[in-house]
Order: C-alpha cells, then structure tokens, then sequence
C-alpha cells in the first residue's frame, strides 16, 4: 500500500495565513513582483463570486470588488513542506516529495512497526500542519493513492476500478488539448478513459496519453522515488534598509557562501545543492533551488551557479539566506591534477588577508560596492563591502 498525505491549495494557505486574512473571505493569490498581472488559486468565496486561477487582476477586481490579493509566500511554503517531510521521516517513511503539495510513501515496512495501516495514516495525518485541511489516504498504486488523500479513504486492490471510475477525467495528467479532443467524444470521466483500447491511446495520444490510461486504469509505476534526506546548513543576513542594488545582493550572497562552504569544509563534507531565499520589502518572498553539477566546497564554483539568478528577485531585498546541503563528499571539486599558479597566488592573498584582519580587525579589510549608481551623492551611491582575495 502507498500512504499520501495532501494538503489542497498549499501555497494559498500559507500566504493566507502569514497576511492574516481569514479564509472565509474572497482571497486570491497576486501575481509575483515582475511577473503576468493575473492571479493563481483563490479561496471558494473568491470562486462563487466568479474569479477563477488565471484571470487578469483588473478582470478579477471586477468581477468581485471586495477581492483580498494576497502576496505569494515560496519560500514559506518551502518550508512548510520540509516540516512535513521531516516529521514523516522521522516515522521511517521514505518520503517522495510532489510539487502539488502531496508526499508519498510505501506504508509495507511500517505496518508492523506502528501497529497497522489505520495508526500509519493516523501519524501521517498527524504531520500535516494545523489548519491547513490536510488529509491522507491509501491505494496500491500512487494515482490512486493520490484520488484517496483528496477523499480521505483507504482504496484496496479490488475497488480501486470503481473508485477511479466517477472521477472526472481533469485529474488525469492531460493537456487541455487533448482533454477537449475526449470531451468531444463524450469521454468525460476517468473510467469511460480507462474502457478504449491501450492501442488506440497510444496511436491517437502518444506516450502521454498512455500513461494517463495506465493511471486510469490502477496500472502507473508503483515504484516511489523518495529522496535522501539532506544535512542542511543554514546562513542569513539581514539588511536594516532595503536593498535593490544587484551589486550589493551579490556581495552579501558571496558572504553566505564563503560562510557555508567553510563550515562544510569544518565538517569534511561539501555542497550538493543550494537553495536560495529572500524576503521582499513588500512582504513577499522569492526563492529558488540549485543543484550543483557535482558536490563541491569551492565558494568561486558555486557563486558562479548561484549569483545570476539573482536577478530574478522582482523587488528590493530586507532578508537574503542560503540553505545548502552539505550531503556531499570531502574533497568533493577537485578536478585538475596540478595546481595553476593563480590559485596559489589566490591563497597566499588569502592568508595575507586572514592575518590582517587577525590583527586589525574585519572594518580594516573593505571594498567599494556601487548601491545607487544614479545618485551625484557619493555615500549613497558607494558602500562599503567585505573584500574576498
């Protein structure tokens, strides 16, 4: 049996509930700074009032005047959903992780352990956090399993064909082509799709088309793919103001890496990816995840991978963190046999660099970052930043 546990519209929940709106009100979730002005998920009063996922926000506004447009919140929801991967983990679960807001495990090596499938889902549940109208179910297969989490119930082997069958055919993983192409056959629900024959799926549908049969008919990949579970190394820096030059996120983000690459390496470990967060001064937040080409400790290597995606934060920056993991071998990086002269260059100024400010303190070894290069007002338009060699 495969346990999920889901939690509808995670990300709308949990920028509900960090703006502190009620979710009885008409709430939709705002575009993200820079990108398409139309909404995401909205609440049901939103949707009886006539919004819907993908409107305009002009034609949402419209439509319901009293609209509430919450920030989206990644990097919350980000962290809402480690919580719970953790806590499920810590039951013994191998957990898939899903970007719908579903994790899935296989319960078989658990049943024993914890006394039966009913005290599973019940410990399952029991991750989930508080208010955010989770629940979990159980099937053979992880389709079906995922059909039973929304229902709350536990689907066995014999029932799994009539409790896909009045499904409507939407939760298939269909494009919307080619789900208008089988309402024009009258196909509609998932077991009038489950009842063509595989051949003509795959000669009219394609490979797509025959995965979605297989989901419909209980018959998808059984095999999870659950993830290792990280050591996280956490770094952050707040600003008193806040920031939109992209010099001066840079030169803070190059301090975060300096500083996770050099306690990986007290560990004897190095990094195997980066994720990184930002909080707006709107309230919103922004994140993104990295995944390094091979694990390495090496600051240089992954601030190349890291800084240009800076430049998608769409507003000025109040809090900047990393949070690395720091699963990677020791001496991870090393890909040449000899060293070139300018990495010894680059570490003897290094160490002449560490002495000085052994000496003299971190204030004496500074460099000049361009913060407003608009202003005729030389204290605004330069700051002060650490200098790496």
């Amino acid at each position: 049996m495969i346990v999920t546990a889901h939690i509808p519209l995670l990300p709308l929940r949990i920028a509900v509930i960090e703006s502190r709106v009620a979710w009885d009100d008409p709430v939709a979730l705002g575009p993200p700074p820079g990108d398409a002005q139309v909404i995401g998920d909205c609440t049901p009063a939103a949707w009886s009032c006539g919004v819907r996922p993908g409107l305009r926000v002009g034609e949402a506004l419209a439509r319901c005047p009293g609209l509430d447009l919450v920030p989206p919140q990644p990097d919350a929801v980000r962290e809402a959903g480690e919580r719970v991967t953790v806590r499920l983990e810590d039951m013994g679960a191998a957990v898939q992780t899903n970007a719908d807001g579903t994790w899935a495990f296989a319960a078989d090596g658990l049943l024993r352990m914890h006394g039966g499938l009913d005290v599973v889902m019940r410990r399952a549940r029991q991750a989930l956090p508080v208010g955010c109208g989770g629940d979990t179910g159980a099937a053979p297969a992880p389709f079906a399993s995922r059909q039973a989490a929304r229902a709350g119930t536990v689907v066995q082997q014999h029932e799994m064909a009539g409790f896909l069958a009045p499904l409507a055919i939407s939760r298939l993983p269909l494009a919307p082509r080619t789900r208008q192409f089988l309402s024009s056959l009258g196909i509609r629900d998932i077991g009038g799709f489950a009842a063509l024959p595989r051949a003509s799926v795959l000669d009219r549908l394609g490979r797509d088309g025959e995965v979605a049969w297989l989901m419909a008919r209980g018959e998808d990949d059984r095999r999870l793919l659950p993830r290792t579970p990280p050591e996280p190394l956490d770094e952050s820096m707040d600003f008193p103001e806040s920031v939109g030059a992209l010099p001066a996120i840079e030169s803070a983000l190059r301090m975060l890496i300096i500083r996770a690459c050099d306690r990986a390496t007290a560990r004897g470990r190095s990094l195997r990816a980066v994720v990184l967060r930002a909080r707006t001064w709107d309230g919103g937040s922004w994140t993104d995840t990295v995944a390094l080409r091979e694990a390495t400790a090496d600051p240089a290597r992954i601030g190349v991978a890291c800084i240009p995606r800076l430049a998608r934060i769409g507003a000025p920056v109040t809090r900047l963190a990393i949070e690395a993991d720091a699963g990677g071998p020791p001496g991870a990086g090393q890909m040449s046999l000899a060293e070139r002269p300018a990495d010894e260059r680059r570490r003897r100024a290094a160490a002449a660099l560490d002495q000085v400010r052994a000496a003299e303190g971190d204030a004496q070894v500074m460099r000049l970052v361009e913060v407003e290069p608009w202003s005729r007002l030389p204290e605004r338009r330069w700051a002060l930043g650490p200098y790496e060699a």
